[in-house]
């Protein structure tokens, strides 16, 4: 049974004492579309393969409990290799020990997709395979990518379109911010996602390009969706951190705020993690930023660079879980784990905390519960043109109004 979950390019490791397991296992991966699987049968072999070749794998499976060096400490030297690959965390021991485990490795730069409890469940191991393809984001076969002269000719075109996704209130459900999300409109192939040319935009030096289009785009139909719902909420902009090395970033974006009358305070600007942030030139200018009064999101938090230990030296006000983290958490205790410790890391820093990519109401009880301060994701809108987006909210404003009502009768 092949699911066509990821194509034959996807490559995994497994790591467990346990040849009957890695059999399994492997056959299970083999089962949903991933034909390079191969197998360590202890932690030493493990790490020298992978010290090999680091990028050789795009995950591991990694049990904790082994002969040798155990699945921690192959962890901590996968660190130092600085390896990119997700990790599926498999375990039979008991709550504490994992919990301990998960604190350890927090402030590593691992990106760890969850856990995988044994005895393993074939439709948990579906549910992994479909986090290793979303960590390595790839076009479908059908999708277009475009070419650096197409995307050049959309922003020089005016095709630069904008959607919006709402931000929710974890207190009451109010709609507290719109994320703006860009959009390309190719004639005779339509509206075009982002994973098609924000690529070829950083790669062939378009980014700023695209960024100021998308200003022109965004920033007037905010405006109007402010002032035609009299509604305080802010607008929250995407920026590649390649942007950074811009000195005149924070002057460039002031003037686009004036000439649509936006306030400074309505914005805030989200850094994406898909490239590190070390460089001095853009730590400087990510502090100048908030020097100048722009409030600062992480964005994708736990997909990338950034680990809690550094997340105390950087100037943001707000971290948006990475959707990996969200998806699938009511089931997973490793990301729960993650997401209460960085719940606890957020809180004791007095930042705000977004859960983003939910779609699954059961997933939505469990982030209640461990405590976000702003939801957005599937489950409450998808990202809208401007026009559906006005007609959306009176619906919605209805809907948590009359959830209100009847609370307070039942009180």
């Amino acid at each position: 049974m092949n699911i066509g979950l990821v194509d034959q390019e996807i490559s995994v490791l497994i790591v467990d004492d346990s040849k009957a397991i890695c059999e399994v296992l492997k056959a299970m991966l083999e089962d949903f579309g991933i034909r390079h699987v191969h197998c360590c049968y202890n932690g030493e072999d493990a790490y020298h393969r992978i010290e090999a070749d680091p990028a050789a794998f795009d995950a591991i499976f990694l049990d904790l409990h082994m002969e040798g060096m155990d699945g921690l400490e192959l962890m901590n030297k996968l660190n130092g290799l600085r390896y990119r690959g997700g990790i599926v965390v498999m375990s039979g021991l008991e709550k504490k020990i994992l919990d301990f485990t998960l604190e350890v490795i927090s402030n590593y730069n691992l990106r760890i997709l969850g856990s995988a409890e044994k005895p393993l469940e074939k439709t948990l191991i579906a549910f992994m395979v479909k986090r290793i393809k979303n960590y390595r984001p790839q076009i479908s076969r059908h999708e277009k990518v475009l070419k650096r002269r197409e995307v050049y000719e959309a922003i020089k075109s005016n095709r630069v379109v904008t959607y919006f996704q709402p931000k929710i209130s974890a207190i009451d459900n109010s709609l507290v911010g719109l994320e703006a999300l860009v959009r390309l409109d190719i004639d005779k192939i339509g509206i075009i996602p982002p994973n098609a040319f924000l690529p070829v935009a950083e790669k062939f030096e378009l980014i700023e390009a695209l960024t100021d289009a998308t200003l022109n785009s965004a920033l007037p139909q905010f405006k109007k969706f402010r002032d035609q719902l009299n509604l305080d909420c802010h607008l929250a902009l995407n920026l590649s951190p390649l942007q950074l090395h811009n000195n005149f970033l924070p002057e460039n974006l002031s003037e686009y705020l004036s000439r649509y009358q936006v306030a400074q305070e309505n914005i805030i600007l989200e850094i994406t993690e898909n490239h590190a942030i070390r460089e001095d030139n853009q730590l400087k200018n990510l502090n100048r930023l908030r020097i100048h009064g722009y409030r600062l999101s992480l964005d994708d938090y736990g997909a990338g660079f950034t680990n809690l230990r550094q997340l105390k030296n950087l100037p943001f006000n707000e971290i948006k879980l990475d959707a990996q983290l969200v998806e699938g958490i009511h089931t997973d205790k490793v990301l729960q784990i993650i997401v209460k410790s960085i719940r606890e890391m957020t809180k004791a820093m007095g930042l705000k905390l977004v859960a983003e990519g939910l779609s699954d109401s059961r997933d939505l009880v469990t982030i209640a519960d461990i405590g976000v301060d702003i939801y957005q994701g599937y489950l409450f809108c998808r990202p809208k043109p401007m026009d559906e987006l006005l007609r959306w909210y009176p619906v919605w404003e209805k809907t948590i109004n009359s959830d209100k009502m009847v609370n307070s009768r039942g009180e």
